[in-house]
C-alpha cells in the first residue's frame, strides 16, 4: 500500500462525497478469479445495490480532474480487509487512468 493510501487511524476514505452511493445499506459484491482450461476468468457478481456502489467507484473516479489522476486518489481498493466486497472474494483495485492508451483514430 502506498503511504499516501493513509491516515492517520488507517486507509484514507476514497470519493467521501460518494459515500451513501458506495455503501449503502444492504449491497453486496464478490469479486472471484477462476481457471479453466488455461484460462483465467474474473468474475463480479452481486445485488443491485452492490452493483450500483461499484458504478459509482467508476464514476467517481471518472469524474476525477486530470491533476487528481497523477495522485493516490486514482484508485479505489474492495478486499475483504477494507471492506466492500463479500467473504471469499479476491482484492480489487479500481483505476482511472488516462496514460498508455493508444489514440483513437477517426
Amino acid at each position: 500500500m502506498n503511504p499516501d493510501d493513509l491516515n492517520e487511524t488507517g486507509p484514507r476514505e476514497r470519493l467521501p462525497e460518494r459515500r451513501d452511493e458506495i455503501c449503502p445499506p444492504g449491497a453486496r459484491l464478490q469479486v472471484t478469479l477462476s481457471e479453466r482450461d488455461g484460462w483465467h476468468t474474473v468474475g463480479i457478481a452481486g445485488n443491485r445495490p452492490g452493483l450500483r456502489a461499484l458504478a459509482a467507484i467508476c464514476l467517481g473516479l471518472s469524474d476525477l480532474t486530470t491533476e487528481e489522476l497523477s495522485t493516490a486518489a486514482n484508485h479505489y481498493h474492495l478486499s475483504e480487509e477494507f471492506g466492500g466486497t463479500e467473504k471469499g472474494s479476491i482484492d480489487l483495485i479500481v483505476r482511472c487512468t488516462e496514460e498508455g492508451w493508444p489514440e483513437i483514430s477517426s
